[in-house]
């Protein structure tokens, strides 16, 4: 939807297209990212009714179910064994030997190869 962008906002020239961020219930400017202030609850109605909703992908990686505490958990290695990050209990993670290979290297570097 067509709005107009906070002031002082130097990607856009005054006009600026928004989305609603479902989650925040905030109009969001598509060009610098920031909140935009002012937005009438109508035209966030208008917004999520036509579909112009922001997208947030939230998910982290290596998130598996846990059979023993019915959940999905972030896993990582620990003593040798996968395990759910913040289990109090002995997880019981059921995925592929590919996957914990994946997980081990995942532990060792970090995202610019640097070794941990």
């Amino acid at each position: 939807m067509l709005v107009n962008c906070n002031r002082g906002c130097k990607l856009s020239d005054g006009t600026t297209d928004g989305s609603l961020d479902i989650e925040t219930n905030n109009v969001i400017c598509n060009k610098c990212g920031e909140n935009i202030v002012g937005i009438s609850e109508f035209a966030k109605i208008s917004m999520k009714n036509m579909g112009d909703i922001k997208k947030i992908n939230k998910k982290k990686a290596f998130v598996f179910n846990c059979k023993t505490c019915k959940k999905d958990v972030e896993t990582e290695i620990s003593a040798g064994r996968v395990s759910g990050k913040g289990c109090k209990e002995s997880c019981l993670i059921n995925i592929t030997s590919f996957m914990v290979k994946m997980l081990e290297e995942s532990q060792k570097t970090d995202f610019e190869g640097n070794k941990k």
